[in-house]
């Protein structure tokens, strides 16, 4: 009998629920605020669920090497992935509103701290 795998990728899907719900509400609203929220929920999400992926691919005592392998290169990729995110949406996208942009990435990285723990609490 094995450790059982944390639900932590759950977390990303309830995040996207969140996320699209929040869109559509703020798209009655105002369409460039929800692209702009939209776009920084998205950075907070896809780069966590890279991790999220790297982190918990190996697990047990004899996999050590390979478990500290794996969360160094996840926390190195979703810091280049959130990077990039930015770059992307501001460099491409200059009509969103920075204001909203960051208020949906720091809305996501709340809620994921919430549901992790959450789901490492079940």
């Amino acid at each position: 009998m094995g450790i059982k795998r944390p639900p932590v990728y759950r977390v990303a899907v309830k995040q996207l629920l969140v996320l699209m719900l929040v869109g559509v509400v703020l798209g009655v609203i105002d369409t460039r605020l929800a692209w702009s929220v939209v776009s920084g929920g998205l950075i907070a999400i896809i780069p966590h669920f890279y991790f999220t992926v790297s982190a918990f691919r190996f697990q047990g005592a004899a996999a050590a090497a390979q478990v500290t392998r794996s969360f160094n290169r996840g926390e190195a990729g979703k810091f280049v992935l959130t990077l990039l995110g930015f770059a992307c949406v501001f460099g491409f996208l200059p009509q969103l509103q920075a204001g909203a942009v960051f208020a949906g990435f720091i809305g996501m990285w709340l809620l994921q701290v919430w549901l992790t723990a959450q789901a490492l609490q079940a």
